[in-house]
């Protein structure tokens, strides 16, 4: 049964990304939001870090 449903997952999913190149499409999409997500978190940790810094002052 589970090697049923991995062949069928394997033959419909990995060959239908794969062969209209739309994996390489969302693995784009996922490493800008990764990217920005980071970003937006170094730039939140400086403004605490500035803060607090200012609050010990």
């Amino acid at each position: 049964m589970i090697s049923l449903l991995q062949a069928m997952n394997a033959n419909n999913a990995d060959s239908l990304m794969l062969r209209d190149g739309k994996i390489y499409l969302v693995m784009t999409v996922v490493s800008i939001i990764l990217v920005g997500l980071f970003i937006y978190v170094a730039s939140i940790d400086k403004k605490i870090s500035k803060l607090e810094n200012s609050a010990k002052d």
